[in-house]
């Protein structure tokens, strides 16, 4: 990174409190100053179905076309929208993974496909992540807090 990456210098190091005061003016100049609205919605609908639903679904919902969402997510994140909302629909399946429920519960299209998609996501099939004798994958991964 430049030496004066976001406008801070040696200098800014020697005060926490003034570096992190300067840190967050800064985060602050950048950051939009009004979030659009069906970027809001959009997020809401997705983790409110644990990405369940499909990208024609959300599209038609918050009223923004496929095409714009997912160049969106491309250019935000470095995937599209489906990849995304796969990836969420799988940390959710891994609950039900742990609770020994070994078939689709999220929207999955059939068992196969299921199967499939959790083992190329986490390396292993639904089975052998439930068997998994010390538990760690799925305990790391499961938030059983929510």
């Amino acid at each position: 990174m430049p030496d004066d990456f976001l406008d801070f210098n040696a200098d800014d190091l020697n005060d926490f409190d003034a570096f992190c005061t300067k840190a967050t003016q800064k985060i602050q100049s950048l950051l939009p100053k009004e979030i659009d609205e069906r970027k809001r919605k959009l997020f809401e609908l997705i983790f409110a179905t644990n990405g369940e639903l499909s990208v024609k679904e959300l599209s038609e919902k918050v009223y923004w076309s496929a095409r714009q969402i997912n160049q969106y997510f491309n250019k935000q994140f470095g995937l599209s929208l489906k990849a995304y909302c796969n990836i969420l629909r799988f940390q959710a399946s891994l609950s039900h993974i742990k609770e020994g429920q070994l078939f689709p519960q999220l929207n999955y299209y059939d068992q196969s496909y299921f199967i499939k998609e959790i083992k190329r996501l986490s390396g292993a099939s639904p089975k052998e992540l439930f068997k998994n004798e010390n538990d760690r994958f799925l305990q790391f991964l499961v938030d059983d807090t929510g």
